[in-house]
């Protein structure tokens, strides 16, 4: 009796298994990466800027304003600094 039980409880728990991995076969983890500004700087850029794009803040990421230089590349701005408010007048947007 006791034997019988044991397999009824194993057939139950094999088909929970099957059926959860049958329902909904494309709920497999995927490779997600996060490419954004996690810190922001105050200070001015000396670099020639060549254009902007602004980020919101969406965990891991901080509201930012990203700089396309042509030297280093990207830098990660604080959108309520003076001169970050200033340079976004004068220089374009990129999409």
């Amino acid at each position: 009796m006791q034997r019988s039980l044991k397999f009824a409880a194993f057939s139950v728990l094999i088909a929970l298994v099957v059926t959860a991995v049958m329902a909904n076969p494309y709920r497999r983890p995927t490779k997600v990466t996060t490419s954004c500004c996690k810190s922001v700087s105050r200070t001015w850029i000396p670099y020639n800027i060549t254009g902007y794009r602004e980020q919101n803040a969406l965990e891991p990421c901080v509201s930012a304003i990203i700089f396309y230089t042509k030297e280093i590349g990207p830098v990660c701005s604080n959108p309520i600094a003076r001169w970050v408010q200033n340079k976004i007048k004068v220089v374009p947007m990129v999409n």
